[in-house]
């Protein structure tokens, strides 16, 4: 592998054109010559270029640029000599060892076959593997202020950075440094450029835990995090790490960027080998270890481990270099708190991603207020009904599906017994309710769950209970929620012979309107009198040919069954 340099005879001394000579070490003594002397002038290009360039006649602003061209030409020179020293002359040969270790990561290189994969450090002689040099330089070259250093705090030489990092990428370093220190900073997403302006440092800052900012951070936070006002993009100013990261300072974030992390707190821990490979960079917390226990261990082809659910079909991997859609630093879409790595997490039907322990407290829930809605039922990201592939979900995916069919069909039934099928809304074009009878009963009814028997029941027109909903002053009790056929004042007489007890009405308490509420076991309440209970809130009947209710009636403050909703719709429309 040594052999592959071919060995040059290369000559000692520099020779001018008009005779003069010195040997190439003596640099001071090249440079004064080919500054003084007209014969060389006249045979170099480079001199003749020199002199094109007229410098006597520029202006400052010239002469700032032909300066830094100058000095770019120069280290484009010194690292092509310093390459050229390299492989003219191996410093491994100097090593006696048959091994050479890397004095950053300390692992161990061949010292014949594998000389191309370290680097003999110019200043210190230490050894650094490629890979760890291109690490070091990339991290530190901002933070450090261009003074990359060894471990043992010698500075690597401008050639070597520059040679790590590529010409590109150092000139792009570069300038990025040389804004810094003008205090401009370039947005990391769209580029754009602003002067920075520090923080309040009054301001109180929380961390994504909850934890307040203080101190150190505290300082280094008011001092280097920036938001881009155009794109919202959040950076460190000093080390350009995106988003920035609160809480910690640049060399802290460092530190714990390289520690071993929890795989679903983010947390530094230590490896558990007596663990399955999975689970071994679970931490000590206990809502870690309560969460790892249905987590899945499968590795999948990529190399990533599974996110899912223990026992089930793996999941499509989530880290940010294969996922296509969501990813494992995305919020659950459910809880909206943490991102999906933190749980187990399971996949609907319709292809999107949520905490399993999430997805299943939703379906639990069901829904919020008295009425029945669906809304539990469907997929927060793209609204279609859910499912899901896992066995203890199937219960309550069916319990709601048998809901919805049950009360679709008293919405049906309601709208025909009603004879609203030829509403405006069923036959204009225009509308979106165009031929759309289920999705405007849906729409327009309100049906409750019943407290005793479980079952819907009607509560009247659906913008009522939307008023309701609106009113902080309402309080909601499950218990309050009592169909007619399980109300204790239900009696025989009250038992319709055309349409049964579905439809039968009792009249509010209080005034003259139909009542939606059943309260305190005693008591039944219209919709706004149920908002507003207090004491002596009766009021009198505005009398016959006045009444809303269109019918004798007791005195309010005593209760009283309407009977049949549909046949009192019918006497009232025969008249």
């Amino acid at each position: 592998m040594m052999q592959q340099f071919q060995q040059q005879e290369e000559p000692d001394f520099f020779v001018c054109t008009c005779g003069f000579s010195c040997h190439y070490k003596s640099e001071k003594e090249m440079e004064m010559h080919i500054d003084s002397c007209p014969v060389y002038s006249a045979y170099s290009e480079f001199m003749k270029y020199i002199e094109r360039k007229d410098i006597q006649n520029a202006n400052i602003d010239q002469l700032r640029v032909m300066r830094a061209e100058a000095k770019v030409y120069v280290s484009r020179l010194d690292m092509m000599l310093m390459i050229y020293q390299q492989q003219q002359q191996p410093i491994l040969q100097k090593i006696p060892s048959q091994t050479v270790q890397c004095e950053k990561c300390h692992k161990q290189f061949e010292e014949n076959s594998d000389f191309d994969k370290v680097w003999y450090l110019e200043n210190c002689s230490h050894i650094i593997c490629k890979v760890c040099m291109l690490i070091i330089c990339k991290e530190d070259f901002l933070t450090m202020k261009s003074n990359v250093t060894c471990v043992c705090g010698k500075r690597f030489s401008d050639a070597e950075i520059k040679q790590v990092l590529g010409n590109e990428q150092y000139e792009q370093l570069t300038e990025k440094l040389n804004l810094s220190l003008q205090n401009i900073i370039e947005c990391f997403n769209c580029k754009e450029r602003f002067s920075f302006q520090k923080g309040n440092i009054n301001e109180k800052i929380q961390d994504q835990n909850g934890k307040l900012v203080q101190g150190e951070q505290l300082l280094h936070y008011i001092e280097n995090r920036f938001k881009c006002s155009n794109c919202h993009t959040e950076q460190c100013k000093n080390c350009m790490s995106v988003p920035y990261h609160t809480n910690m300072t640049c060399e802290q974030y460092k530190i714990n960027k390289a520690a071993v992390k929890c795989r679903l707190c983010d947390q530094p821990t230590k490896i558990q080998k007596n663990q399955p490979e999975a689970l071994q960079t679970i931490c000590e917390q206990q809502e870690c270890q309560t969460r790892s226990k249905n987590l899945c261990t499968n590795k999948l082809k990529c190399g990533h481990f599974c996110q899912g659910l223990k026992n089930t079909p793996c999941l499509p991997c989530l880290n940010e270099k294969c996922a296509q859609d969501q990813n494992e630093d995305d919020y659950c879409n459910i809880c909206f708190t943490e991102g999906l790595k933190t749980q187990p997490c399971v996949k609907t039907t319709c292809g999107h991603i949520f905490h399993e322990d999430c997805l299943k407290q939703k379906l639990y829930a069901k829904w919020n207020g008295p009425r029945i809605v669906f809304n539990f039922m469907k997929c927060p990201l793209c609204n279609k009904f859910l499912d899901v592939k896992v066995p203890h979900f199937q219960k309550s995916i069916e319990e709601g599906q048998a809901l919805l069919k049950e009360v679709q069909e008293l919405c049906l039934q309601r709208l025909k017994l009603e004879e609203k099928e030829k509403d405006k809304e069923l036959i204009d074009p225009t509308h979106q309710f165009f031929q759309k009878p289920l999705d405007y009963a849906m729409h327009i009814y309100c049906y409750y769950l019943c407290f005793k028997c479980k079952k819907p029941y009607f509560g009247g027109l659906k913008n009522c209970q939307q008023a309701a909903d609106q009113d902080p002053k309402v309080e909601f009790k499950q218990e309050d929620l009592v169909c007619t056929k399980c109300c204790p004042l239900l009696t025989l007489e009250d038992k319709c012979n055309k349409h049964g007890v579905d439809f039968i009405d009792f009249k509010c308490r209080h005034c003259c309107s139909i009542a939606l509420w059943w309260c305190h076991g005693t008591t039944h309440y219209c919709d706004p009198c149920h908002r507003n209970i207090k004491t002596n809130m009766t009021k009198p009947c505005p009398g016959l040919g006045k009444c809303p209710l269109g019918i004798p009636h007791k005195p309010n403050g005593q209760e009283m069954s309407l009977g049949c909703s549909l046949c009192r719709a019918e006497r009232l429309k025969a008249k």
